[in-house]
C-alpha cells in the first residue's frame, strides 16, 4: 500500500514514540495538569477571589484525571492508525 508523505512521517515518528509509552502519556498528563492550574489561576485573578491550597489540589487532581484519560485515548487512536497504515 502506498502511503502519502503525511502518513509516512506519522509511521516513522510513531515507531519511535511507541517505545516510550510512559513518556508519551506522562507528557500529555503534564500538559493537561498545567493547563487546568493555569485556567484556575487566570479565573481567580480576573474574578478577584482568593486562590487557596484546596483549589490548587482540586484542579491538580482534575487535571491529572483528564490528562490520564486524554493520554490513553490519544495513544489508542495513534495505535489504531499505525496498525491500519502498516498492514
Amino acid at each position: 500500500m502506498r502511503l502519502d508523505e503525511k502518513d509516512r512521517k506519522f509511521v516513522k515518528d510513531w515507531k519511535e514514540k511507541r517505545e516510550g509509552k510512559f513518556q508519551f502519556i506522562s507528557g500529555i498528563v503534564l500538559q493537561v495538569i498545567l493547563g487546568a492550574l493555569t485556567y484556575k489561576l487566570v479565573v481567580t485573578y480576573f474574578s478577584g477571589s482568593m486562590f487557596d491550597q484546596m483549589d490548587f489540589v482540586l484542579f491538580g487532581v482534575i487535571g491529572l484525571i483528564l490528562g490520564i484519560v486524554v493520554g490513553f485515548l490519544k495513544y489508542r487512536k495513534n495505535e489504531k492508525r499505525y496498525a491500519r497504515l502498516t498492514r
